[in-house]
């Protein structure tokens, strides 16, 4: 029998408890693991058939170039991690939610609270897959070098660790010797440790539940997370980094890559969650996506609370500086340096610019800079991220190439305007001449005969009217003329 929980059936839902649980839309996500990969997206996944899937990247922090890693692996016997898997764990994190905050070990729940929440079927078939799931993420090893961030002590963690230290069932021995009349997940030490520091993300339950695809229930995490930090601006992503987050086999094609993408893109865009997905060419079979925000977005940001917002990720301080100096700081230097961060500028540095020069300049510095590496200068082929923080320190006058082509720009963005504006004006003559044909066809044959007389009087008072020349299209349009006035129409 297939193991496709897709095609299980949902349980009828029982009234008092669905209310309850709709009194929650939206539930605290701890942003490490939401951010970074740990569930596969399909049971045939070719990295779930590897045992493991690993994040790298080569980032700059406190003026040093480092290679971060996130590595998580399978056990050889329950295997990999999968999408039915990541269903069990969002249910056990809506549990989290519930139980609130501090959270404290462990985090007990009936089969039958899971199934409810997951919309399936509470049955023996059921419950094996629950445990199995269970079983496959807590025996599932995280390896991070420096890619889990502890808010608590503001530092990166070096670490081999796991999302749950324990899983005991019904009938299981507890460690005082007790038989557990429930289940129970005891969460690990850094997972619990960061929930506790409100290192968080709120999501929409409702919304990631009704998401078809598994890939749309991931993407809309993760973007969910970035436009969050960039206080919903459009986020721009290296397409084999994304690959790498998500996780999903990177493709050499354009064509492939977009398709493998497309279905989960229209269902976010449907959705509102999404306006536009952009695709730009980097250098041979290499792409940045920019995903633009939509309404459910800044809907989604109306009902967070202010004291439950993110904190980016930026190290503010150094270990010797006070904690409380985060406070210095507005949400438009904020807004600044997290697009320098972005750009590969360390947080420490991405603050100091960002409060020590004109954002209008710094954001001039990134529009060249961005020029610059589109056109694969060598200015910027060393060291990208150093050459910008120069830039905006010294404030660089940009190339006259970049004058000369952004001119250009600008004629064109005004002959489009012009254009958008004089078929804009054409639309609505065409509009009042289809109102005005209307009102002329409903006429009768009498009205239509006391109009011509109207407007043969309104001519023949005009003395600045030759009479000579007034031909009929000339009567016609000032019958016209007559009818916009009745319909309040302006000409």
């Amino acid at each position: 029998m297939s193991d496709n929980t897709d095609q299980i059936k949902a349980e009828l839902p029982d009234p008092v408890a669905t209310q309850e649980y709709k009194e929650l839309g939206f539930i605290k996500s701890e942003v490490n693991f939401t951010r970074l990969p740990f569930f596969v997206l399909s049971r045939r996944s070719r990295l779930k058939k590897q045992g493991e899937i690993e994040y790298k990247d080569s980032i700059e922090r406190n003026g040093e170039k480092l290679n971060i890693l996130w590595r998580v692996t399978a056990n050889i016997r329950y295997g990999y991690p999968g999408p039915f898997d990541k269903k069990v764990h969002k249910a056990i994190e809506f549990l989290i939610n519930k139980k609130g905050f501090p959270v404290q070990n462990p985090i007990n729940f009936s089969f039958y609270e899971l199934c409810k929440l997951m919309n399936i079927n509470n049955s023996g078939r059921t419950k094996k897959m629950i445990k199995d799931a269970l079983i496959r993420t807590k025996l599932a090893g995280v390896e991070s070098r420096g890619a889990f961030y502890y808010k608590g002590e503001k530092r990166w963690i070096d670490d081999i660790f796991n999302l749950y230290d324990r899983v005991l069932f019904v009938g299981e021995r507890l460690s005082n010797g007790e038989v557990a009349d429930r289940n129970y997940v005891f969460l690990s030490d850094w997972y619990l440790k960061s929930l506790n520091s409100f290192y968080v993300k709120p999501l929409d339950f409702d919304y990631y539940c009704k998401l078809k695809s598994a890939l749309s229930g991931r993407l809309y995490e993760l973007l969910s997370i970035q436009f969050y930090s960039l206080r919903g601006k459009p986020f721009s992503v290296e397409y084999h980094k994304l690959c790498q987050l998500l996780p999903i086999t990177e493709q050499k094609y354009l064509s492939k890559a977009k398709e493998n993408l497309s279905l989960a893109h229209q269902e976010l865009n449907e959705s509102m969650f999404l306006t536009q997905v952009r695709w730009r060419e980097t250098g041979k079979n290499k792409w940045i996506i920019t995903y633009y925000p939509g309404e459910r977005v800044r809907k989604e940001f109306s009902k967070i609370k202010l004291g439950e917002q993110l904190e980016l990720e930026i190290l503010l301080r150094s270990e010797t500086e006070a904690v409380d100096k985060a406070k210095l700081f507005d949400d438009d230097n904020i807004n600044v340096a997290e697009q320098l961060i972005q750009l590969g500028i360390t947080g420490t540095n991405a603050m100091k610019l960002a409060t020590s020069h004109p954002a209008e300049q710094i954001q001039k510095q990134i529009e060249v800079f961005n020029w610059l590496k589109e056109n694969k200068n060598p200015l910027v082929k060393t060291n990208p991220a150093g050459f910008l923080r120069k830039a905006i320190e010294e404030n660089y006058c940009p190339p006259a190439d970049f004058l000369q082509e952004q001119k250009k720009g600008l004629i064109e963005q005004k002959k489009a305007q012009e254009t958008i504006e004089e078929d804009a004006e054409q639309a609505r003559l065409n509009e009042i001449q289809r109102q005005v044909d209307g009102y002329r066809q409903r006429l009768s044959d009498q009205e239509r005969q006391l109009l011509r007389q109207e407007s043969m009087e309104l001519i023949e008072s005009d003395e600045s009217i030759k009479k000579q020349f007034v031909s009929e299209p000339f009567i016609r349009a000032k019958e016209a003329e007559i009818i916009k006035k009745r319909l309040g129409l302006e000409s």
